[in-house]
């Protein structure tokens, strides 16, 4: 009876968990709709923070948040992040800083698989496929 309980239970808080994965920023497009900006422009403490200056009647605070996102979005290559994409060869726009340090130090230690799985982007795939075990799964 316990092992049908917490199987039941494991179960019940894995289908919750993968329902959940599958829209992870609903909430946040709604605010983002809602105050009439992109909602990938910002993060979900600017969302916040906005639709509460915004709430508040706040201006000031409202247009400096929206102008520091769109400063953040076009900052979005550091100097350090530029030199090292520089330095590989590659766009820094293109790709994050820890997938530009995985790429130098993929080419670093001559692995041309993990290389050639950050270059194509790979790695932002949400489709994983688990490798059946001998035995276990078939």
């Amino acid at each position: 009876m316990r092992n049908t309980v917490a199987i039941a239970a494991v179960a019940l808080a894995l289908g919750t968990s993968f329902a959940s994965a599958a829209e992870p920023r609903q909430g946040l497009q709604q605010i983002a709709d809602y105050l009439g900006l992109d909602a990938g422009a910002y993060s979900a403490t600017e969302l916040h923070e906005l639709l509460a200056a915004r709430d508040a009647g706040d201006q000031s605070t409202y247009a400096y948040l929206l102008e520091r996102g769109d400063l953040a979005k076009d900052a979005a290559a550091s100097d350090g992040k530029s030199q090292l994409a520089a330095q590989l060869g590659l766009d820094a726009s293109a790709f994050t800083s820890a997938e530009l340090t995985q790429i130098s130090d993929a080419r670093r230690d001559g692995d041309r698989n993990a290389e050639h799985f950050l270059l194509n982007h790979e790695n932002r795939n949400n489709i994983y496929h688990p490798v059946p075990q001998i035995g276990h799964d078939s």
